[in-house]
């Protein structure tokens, strides 16, 4: 699988974020992601399917302890040459998310950020990322989201480029990620209803167009986000 990933994407992948699509995307993407983890100075995150470090660096910037963990060896060196650059201590290591090189109960909080489409058996992959979970902290896992005019967007790219990276995603609901979420008080929220063709260069118009349909409640936005919680251990009643 890491191949798909080479280094020629490796070199390409920033410039998405550079793009009106890229900065808007990112920004509707991040704000429910922030929302669910709530980062904070001195949390110890991991951060799985890192790429490039767009939110390794990000989360540095705020206090947190960072690893980022890839299995794109080519993700990894750019993400550690921005990381260097910007003087960011963060971990990088190349590691698969079904199995992860840390001890149990090691992190107060895991993020992944549109990394886990990839995964073949999800519920697996998440069972995984949670034995490495502290008690007390939060898994939040954003995807892009099935169903939705952005997965079918994908799909079509896959359709028509054999070398497409979507050829290998698999693009789940949000009922199926909440249903996949291991842990306790598992909630769930859709985001990015502006639709991929839409005119990026007109951001007021596409925020007004995300405020109306997610107050709508509805699901089938194309980034959906999930969080759950690994619950403190018991206290034993005293005799």
């Amino acid at each position: 699988m890491s191949d798909i990933f080479d280094v020629q994407m490796a070199e390409t992948y920033d410039d998405w974020y550079k793009t009106p699509k890229g900065r808007l995307v990112d920004k509707i993407e991040k704000e429910v992601i922030y929302e669910f983890l709530k980062p904070q100075p001195g949390m110890k995150i991991l951060d799985i399917g890192c790429g490039t470090g767009n939110l390794s660096l990000e989360l540095a910037k705020l206090g947190a302890e960072v690893t980022g963990v890839d299995i794109s060896e080519a993700m990894l060196v750019k993400a550690r040459e921005k990381a260097a650059k910007e003087n960011l201590c963060i971990s990088f290591c190349r590691a698969d998310a079904n199995n992860l090189p840390f001890e149990d109960e090691t992190f107060d909080a895991v993020v992944s950020l549109s990394a886990l489409e990839f995964a073949s058996d999800l519920k697996k992959t998440l069972l995984e990322i949670y034995r490495v979970l502290k008690p007390g902290g939060r898994m939040v896992i954003g995807l892009i989201g099935g169903g939705s005019a952005w997965s079918m967007y994908y799909e079509e790219k896959a359709k028509k480029d054999s070398e497409s990276v979507f050829r290998h995603a698999h693009f789940r609901t949000l009922d199926e990620l909440i249903a996949a979420m291991p842990g306790e008080n598992v909630q769930g929220k859709a985001v990015l209803f502006v639709p991929p063709d839409f005119n990026f260069e007109n951001v007021e118009e596409a925020l007004v167009l995300e405020e109306k349909a997610q107050r709508q409640g509805r699901t089938d936005g194309g980034f959906i986000c999930a969080v759950s919680y690994k619950p403190l251990p018991k206290r034993k009643e005293l005799d």
